[in-house]
């Protein structure tokens, strides 16, 4: 309205200009200078210095992409191969093939998967073991009344065998160790170019005398059995089956130890003719031997001349081994000579050498 009104005013004044007082001019050029900032302060902000410039616009075109399927891999096909119908007389020479034989063999083709651990037959709640728990009764075995541990000690054996035919020679050394509650057995023979073996029992001293927790064996590697007495188990690394952990169950090493502390503590009880029954555990089973007392004997060792009372574990079934041992004592009963006998004539025969205290 300012604008208009102004605009108005300006073409109704003369042609001629007019003096107008000095005043009234400069209120003049202040009120045009005022309505120039109004102006501007008005525009809008994307007002720019190319605004000189012609505007020109330009419609907005959209489309929409259509995103194509990832194509599958093409497979090449296999070039079409043409075969020739057989002759008759070949036809006739042929067999027929059946769909069975076309089929490569697998592990189920023989009834299992032979790679698969073979799982045993539930043991029977009523206490009636079923195969292969076939449990012998505890009838029979040894019963330990008093029993002595002998005295621990260093042992030093001379050996000589036979393998297949080849003679050899060889050491070993048996250290015992106990004290009231625990004892340890370790037997090591070696043998030059034939390397050595290593048995170790572990296990305590109670009411059956000692009484193993482990057995071990090794010559590369080792395989162990483990007695669990709180599930009346001996189990076995070597994959063999569970056995039933009897009364008074020893191990290879251990029952020799065993022999010892029960003449030791009584050598009365047991005369010439007397049978003396353990289970015994080798490192895959478990099995009862029966050792027959025999006379005293004198005996030639590399230790001196010594008396020995012998005790004889002679063969039941064809491949037994007949174990012979000699307890000596005056040096407590410890055993001074061991010797094995295979049913094909091999044999180790282990000779005291020298007694003296465990190494600490």
């Amino acid at each position: 309205m300012k604008v208009r009104y102004l605009a108005m005013h300006a073409r109704a004044l003369p042609a001629n200009p007019l003096h107008l007082p000095r005043k009234h001019a400069a209120l003049l050029v202040a009120g045009v200078w005022l309505l120039h900032m109004w102006l501007l302060a008005g525009m809008p902000l994307w007002f720019s210095p190319d605004a000189g410039k012609p505007l020109r616009t330009q419609a907005l075109i959209t489309r929409q992409i259509e995103i194509a399927a990832p194509r599958a891999p093409q497979v090449p096909q296999p070039a079409p191969t043409t075969t020739r119908p057989p002759t008759p007389s070949q036809a006739a020479e042929a067999p027929a093939e059946s769909p069975e034989s076309a089929k490569p063999l697998k592990f189920d083709d023989f009834g299992q998967d032979l790679t698969a651990p073979v799982s045993l037959p539930p043991r029977s709640a009523t206490g009636v073991d079923l195969p292969p728990y076939k449990r012998p009764g505890s009838e029979g075995l040894t019963e330990v009344t008093t029993f002595k541990a002998p005295d621990s000690a260093l042992l030093k054996y001379q050996v000589q065998g036979q393998a297949k035919g080849f003679h050899y020679w060889a050491t070993a050394e048996l250290n015992w160790t106990h004290s009231s509650t625990d004892y340890e057995a370790r037997l090591e023979v070696s043998a030059f170019l034939l390397g050595s073996r290593v048995q170790v029992s572990t296990g305590t001293l109670g009411a059956e005398g000692l009484m193993p927790t482990r057995f071990g064996d090794k010559t590369r590697s080792e395989q162990a059995a483990h007695f669990q007495r709180d599930k009346g188990i001996i189990s076995f690394s070597a994959n063999s089956p569970d056995a039933p952990l009897l009364k008074g169950a020893q191990d290879r090493l251990s029952v020799v130890l065993q022999l010892s502390s029960l003449l030791a503590a009584d050598p009365t009880r047991f005369p010439a003719g007397t049978m003396l029954s353990f289970q015994t555990v080798s490192q895959r089973e478990a099995e009862v031997w029966q050792f027959l007392v025999e006379q005293e004997e004198l005996l030639q060792l590399p230790f001196g001349e010594i008396s020995a009372i012998k005790l004889n574990r002679k063969p039941r079934r064809a491949f037994d081994q007949q174990i012979e041992l000699w307890f000596a004592p005056t040096l407590g009963y410890l055993p001074v000579r061991l010797r094995i006998t295979n049913a094909n004539g091999d044999f180790v025969d282990q000779l005291l050498s020298k007694a003296d205290k465990p190494s600490p």
